[in-house]
């Protein structure tokens, strides 16, 4: 008599990834659910190399807390930087990114820091761009505040002459909340790129999954599709 065996299903890998509450467009909780351009990005990489991603969503200031106690075994979407890059291991970047320039409509993008020389500049003391504008761009006069809603809010009501933002959250918040004050910068004045963040030296082998899974969704188009999607939102 012959017996006929089913095949065995392989369950997959489940990681925790940390990401900010609120980092729009690439990352985000909305009714309850993470979402956004990186969390498209992770979940069709991740799906590739055969894991199931288990977003857990804290304010910023958490983040790398959240690898600390136990809650996460990544985060993400993180600049990758020569300070970073002593604490954490990085996959390959989900998005390129970087730090704009916004100020009050209808004046155009200023043409780089350079341009800001005896202005004020207002910009979250979370991320990369306080530190870069410190030490490439003594002349402007730098204040650090505690989130974007505090940038444009010092911006709008003339307190700062621009606001150093990260390019593509900076332009979802200021059409979203305030349409028509704000000159929606096109260039970056600072590149960056996010990737998925782990602790130095401790997980090579998520890393390496991680990589072959963007590499596969980058050979097939499946990221330029996402790419595009979110871009006509």
């Amino acid at each position: 008599m012959l017996i006929a065996f089913m095949p065995l299903r392989v369950q997959a890998q489940i990681i925790r990834v940390a990401h900010d509450v609120r980092f729009p467009p690439f990352a985000e909780v909305k009714d309850g659910k993470s979402e956004g351009l990186a969390v498209d990005i992770l979940d069709a990489a991740a799906q590739r190399a055969g894991l199931t991603v288990v977003y857990v969503p804290v304010p910023f200031a958490e983040i790398q807390k959240t690898l600390e106690d136990g809650r996460a075994d990544a985060v993400f979407p993180l600049a990758i930087n020569p300070e970073r890059l002593k604490s954490f291991d990085f996959t390959a970047p989900l998005v390129i990114t970087g730090g704009a320039l916004f100020v009050r409509a209808p004046q155009p993008t200023p043409d780089g820091l350079k341009a800001l020389a005896g202005k004020v500049v207002v910009t979250p003391k979370t991320g990369p761009l306080a530190g870069f504008i410190a030490k490439t761009a003594p002349d402007v006069k730098l204040v650090v505040n505690a989130d974007y809603d505090q940038s444009f809010a010092q911006l709008l009501s003339g307190e700062a002459d621009a606001a150093a933002l990260n390019f593509q959250v900076g332009r979802k918040l200021a059409a979203t909340l305030h349409a028509g004050k704000v000159t929606l910068p096109d260039k970056l004045f600072l590149e960056l790129p996010l990737a998925v963040a782990v602790r130095k030296g401790q997980s090579a082998d998520l890393i390496a999954k991680l990589d072959s899974g963007l590499a596969a969704i980058r050979a097939d188009g499946t990221l330029q599709r996402i790419d595009r999607r979110w871009a006509s939102q």
